[in-house]
C-alpha cells in the first residue's frame, strides 16, 4: 500500500513539475519579452489586429512628418506676409505724411526705400526647405502648392491622401522673371481705385525686384516735384496692396489652423493606437512577477516532494534486499 501511495505522489508531483515548468518558462518568456501576445500561435485574432494597427501607426508617423513639414512652408509663409503688411501700413504712413505742405519729400523717399528694401528682404527670406511660395525667379509662373491634410483607410485596407491646396501662381509678392506677375512688382491702376475714374490708366507699381525687369508702370517713389494727386494715387494703390496682403494672411492663417488641427488629431490617434495595440499584445508585468513566483515556488515543491518520494522508494527497497 506505501509503494502505491508512494508512485500516485511521484506521478502527481511530476505532473506538477511539468504543469509549473511549461507555465515558468512562458511567464520567463513574457517578462523578458514584455508580450504576452508575441505570434499568431498566441492568440490569431489580437495579433492580427494588433498589427493592423501597427500600420496604422506607421501610416501616422509619416502622415505626422509631411503635417509638420508643411505646417513649417505655411507658418514661413503666413509670418512673412503679416511682416509685409506692417512694412506696407508703414509705407501708406510715410505716403500720407508726405501730403503735408512743410514736409521734404526727398527725405521721405529715402524712408520708403529703405522700407521697400526690407520688404524684399523679407520676401525673399520667406523660404523653407528651399521653397518659397511668395517669390520667385523662374522663368514659368509659379505653381500650386500641396500640403498632406488626413489620410483615410478603406474597408479594404487601403490608404489615401487628401491635400490642401495653396495657388502661388496667384498669389506671387515679388516676381523675378516676370514683374507683373507678382502682385508688388505688377502694375495696379489708380484710376480703377477712384470714386471718380477718368478712364484713363495711372499703373503704378510697388517693388523693384532688382533684376532690371520691371513693370510699365511708376514706381511708387517720391521726389520734390511729386504732385498731391500722385500722392493721392500711391496711397491708393498702396492701400490695395494691403488689403490683399491681409487676404493672401487670412488664407495663409486658415491652412495653418487646419494642418495644427489635423497634426493634433493624427498625434491623439496615434497614442491611441499605441494605447490599444498595448492593451492587447502587452503583458501585465505586475501580473506576470506575481505568476513568475508563484510558479518557481510551485516548481520548487514538486521537485522536493520528488526528491522525498524518491528517497522513500530508496529505503523500502533497502528494507527488501
Amino acid at each position: 500500500m506505501s509503494d502505491a501511495i508512494s508512485v500516485n505522489y511521484i506521478q502527481s508531483a511530476l505532473q506538477t513539475l511539468k504543469t509549473s515548468t511549461d507555465n515558468l518558462n512562458k511567464t520567463q518568456e513574457r517578462t523578458s519579452s514584455g508580450l504576452k501576445i508575441e505570434s499568431a500561435s498566441d492568440n490569431a485574432s489580437y495579433w492580427s489586429m494588433s498589427n493592423a494597427m501597427k500600420s496604422d501607426n506607421k501610416v501616422l508617423t509619416s502622415v505626422g512628418d509631411a503635417l509638420s513639414l508643411g505646417a513649417s512652408k505655411t507658418d514661413t509663409a503666413y509670418q512673412a506676409v503679416d511682416s509685409a503688411i506692417d512694412i506696407v501700413d508703414q509705407i501708406t504712413s510715410q505716403l500720407t505724411t508726405a501730403k503735408e505742405s512743410s514736409t521734404d519729400k526727398s527725405a521721405i523717399n529715402a524712408t520708403i526705400a529703405g522700407l521697400k528694401q526690407n520688404l524684399l528682404s523679407v520676401i525673399k527670406g520667406a523660404s523653407f526647405s528651399g521653397d518659397n511660395w511668395l517669390y520667385n525667379t523662374e522663368d514659368a509662373a509659379a505653381g500650386t502648392k500641396q500640403v498632406p491634410n488626413d489620410f483615410h483607410r478603406t474597408v479594404t485596407g487601403a490608404v489615401s491622401l487628401s491635400y490642401l491646396t495653396f495657388d502661388a501662381g496667384s498669389n506671387t509678392l515679388v516676381d523675378n522673371a516676370d514683374p507683373s506677375r507678382g502682385l508688388l512688382t505688377g502694375n495696379i491702376d489708380a484710376d480703377t481705385l477712384s470714386s471718380d475714374s477718368t478712364g484713363t490708366a495711372r499703373n503704378y507699381y510697388l517693388l523693384d525686384s532688382g533684376s532690371g525687369n520691371t513693370d510699365s508702370g511708376t514706381e511708387i517713389a517720391l521726389d520734390d516735384n511729386t504732385t498731391d494727386d500722385q500722392l493721392d494715387d500711391m496711397i491708393s494703390v498702396v492701400s490695395k496692396i494691403a488689403s490683399q496682403l491681409t487676404s493672401l494672411g487670412t488664407t495663409l492663417g486658415t491652412m495653418s489652423n487646419r494642418i495644427d488641427a489635423q497634426s493634433t488629431f493624427v498625434s491623439g490617434l496615434g497614442s491611441t493606437l499605441d494605447g490599444t495595440v498595448s492593451s492587447l499584445v502587452d503583458a501585465d508585468m505586475e501580473e506576470e512577477s506575481t505568476k513568475l513566483a508563484a510558479y518557481q515556488t510551485q516548481q520548487s515543491l514538486s521537485t522536493q516532494i520528488l526528491s522525498m518520494a524518491n528517497s522513500h522508494l530508496q529505503s523500502l527497497a533497502t528494507l527488501f534486499q
